[in-house]
């Protein structure tokens, strides 16, 4: 049975290839990633060079250089342009390091307000409304399901670290409460 190679590196590696050549290698790749994943979007959209070249009115080397170009070579107009041409949107994001905690916290932050803004839309729709409004309790009643478990995780930790302090987890259902009394049910 042959042997399932799933990576550059994995072939390096069964060709004999020492580790410093192999690590130069992946480095390498991993340099060229963005432009990888442009070409690669660009064929999932069944286009050549030339027909991406003349959607986006460029040269078909234009396309070529950025799709071979190294990440810091790639300018983020040029990405936005090229991203822009395949239909889909391109966010940057800017953020000081963040926890896990402080992630989730935003991300629900993030959801709450896509939320609202999709309730402006259905303002004449009483359906669309109350069906926002139970998918926004259920993510919210999911969110804290995953806060306790992941709380209920550390306590155990806890304890392992300082088995003479007790660890009480509560954990208060007053928000979702809360959440229910602010949504709009006909």
């Amino acid at each position: 049975m042959d042997k399932k190679i799933t990576s550059v590196s994995e072939l390096l590696k069964d060709m004999g290839i020492d580790d410093d050549a192999r690590k130069g290698i992946d480095k390498e790749i991993e340099n060229h990633i963005l432009g990888k994943n442009l070409m690669i979007l660009r064929m999932k959209n069944n286009l050549s060079q030339a027909e991406m070249a003349k959607k986006l009115g460029v040269s078909q080397p234009w396309i070529s250089r950025i799709e071979y170009a190294n990440n810091d070579q790639i300018k983020l107009g040029d990405l936005n342009k090229y991203i822009s041409a395949l239909g889909y949107e391109t966010t940057l994001v800017i953020s000081k390091p963040q926890n896990i905690a402080q992630k989730i916290k935003n991300t629900y932050n993030q959801l709450s307000a896509l939320l609202t803004e999709l309730q402006k839309y259905a303002v004449d729709d009483e359906a669309i409304l109350q069906g926002i409004a139970k998918f926004e309790l259920e993510a919210t009643h999911n969110l804290f399901d995953l806060a306790s478990a992941l709380l209920e995780s550390s306590s155990s930790k806890l304890k392992k670290i300082h088995p003479q302090q007790e660890t009480q987890i509560i954990l208060d259902d007053s928000i979702v409460e809360s959440k229910k009394k602010n949504l709009a049910f006909a």
